[in-house]
């Protein structure tokens, strides 16, 4: 089957937005982590699944949709924002609890001078049958990169499930 992008929005999770923040307040200390991700899930998945204190509001579209809101702590902004994101989707779809990251790499994609090159992360995932999901994705920002590369490997494991049957 193919699937488009429309399928996942409508089916799994839409971005609506997200923010991350690292603040460093004394060179003793470590860095301080933390990210906000506001993403849209059907309403009929998210039923009865959602703890209320992550509801942010149901979509005008005859509340076919709902919106979520969560925020982490992690040990840096991509741990964070993947945090977050799992803090919304494990409770209506239990599988990506079982989305084990093996390997996330970050490097540039260019030969710039300076900081405004591209740069392209990688990320290498396994479900608990082992099958290997990975995710190439470029962009001017890490953080940007990294969500979208993030986002396609759950993607591929809502595919998987949905054709499993395991999702509704």
């Amino acid at each position: 089957m193919n699937f488009d992008k429309k399928f996942f929005q409508a089916n799994f999770f839409k971005l609506e937005r997200y923010r991350v923040s690292a603040d460093k307040v004394s060179p003793d200390e470590p860095e301080a982590n933390e990210a906000v991700v506001k993403i849209t899930v059907p309403a009929k998945a998210a039923a009865d699944k959602v703890d209320n204190k992550y509801l942010a509001e149901y979509q005008p579209d005859n509340k076919k949709y709902v919106s979520l809101t969560a925020t982490s702590a992690g040990e840096g902004t991509v741990d964070a924002l993947d945090l977050a994101l799992r803090k919304l989707l494990e409770p209506i779809f239990p599988f990506i609890k079982h989305v084990r990251l093996i390997r996330y790499e970050v490097q540039s994609t260019q030969r710039r001078e300076g900081t405004s090159s591209e740069v392209e992360v990688f990320v290498l995932a396994a479900n608990k049958e082992g099958k290997l999901y990975f995710s190439q994705v470029s962009a001017a920002s890490v953080i940007e990169a990294s969500f979208s590369a993030l986002a396609n490997i759950y993607n591929r494991f809502f595919l998987d499930s949905y054709n499993a049957g395991a999702v509704e």
